[in-house]
């Protein structure tokens, strides 16, 4: 088990850095959107490996000192390693940001025109009848973002050509905006930002006391 001064100075270090890394990853996104004020896409691989960044310290507090109450010690990892669980499944794909549901038609009708895949569009999918595949796209116009994923794994590799040619799209064309997503994003870089420079105050003064 760890001791009090030691589990201070790694908090002490590696809280900022993961701070750090987030609040970069964050701010990447929210100021790409408004700085260029066109949509895009990214794989939401990088939004797990950020979210998972962001619980680790919750996940890594199984490792506290005896002293601290045996429900924060391990409900806080549970919950936080259930959420990065489901979010394992639920961020699949490409996530989209940026976007209203017009603008994100026009680059996904574009994109399937370009790469000539024929397609069939249904209630809650799009058809990709050459190569016998399905699209699965959702989208929240409301906040500017969605995500588009492809239901077959073995033709992935079609789907990041399809992202690639909407992000040419969106690049190309003028189309309509919805940058609530990005500020949110802009907002919490900041606070993730100022919660590292808490965390080396408030783990500082603790190795102090405990000198």
């Amino acid at each position: 088990m760890m001791a009090p001064k030691f589990f201070a100075q790694i908090y002490f270090i590696m809280i900022p850095i993961i701070c750090g890394i987030v609040t970069v990853f964050f701010l990447l996104i929210g100021l790409r959107g408004i700085i260029t004020k066109r949509p895009f896409l990214v794989s939401s691989r990088w939004l797990l490996f950020a979210m998972f960044l962001a619980f680790l310290p919750g996940i890594s507090m199984i490792l506290f000192p005896g002293s601290i109450s045996f429900i924060l010690k391990w409900l806080n990892p549970i919950i936080f390693t259930v959420a990065l669980v489901a979010m394992c499944f639920t961020l699949q794909g490409y996530t989209t940001f940026g976007i209203t549901d017009t603008s994100f038609r026009e680059a996904l009708l574009a994109a399937l025109q370009k790469l000539q895949l024929p397609y069939e569009e249904t209630l809650s999918s799009i058809r990709l009848t050459s190569i016998e595949a399905d699209l699965q796209v959702s989208v929240q116009s409301w906040v500017g973002s969605g995500v588009i994923k492809i239901k077959q794994r073995e033709h992935r590799s079609q789907l990041t050509e399809i992202v690639a040619a909407m992000n040419e799209h969106f690049r190309r064309s003028s189309a309509s905006v919805n940058l609530t997503t990005c500020v949110i994003y802009l907002v919490m870089g900041i606070l993730m930002a100022a919660l590292g420079i808490a965390a080396v105050f408030f783990f500082q003064n603790i190795i102090m006391e405990l000198l």
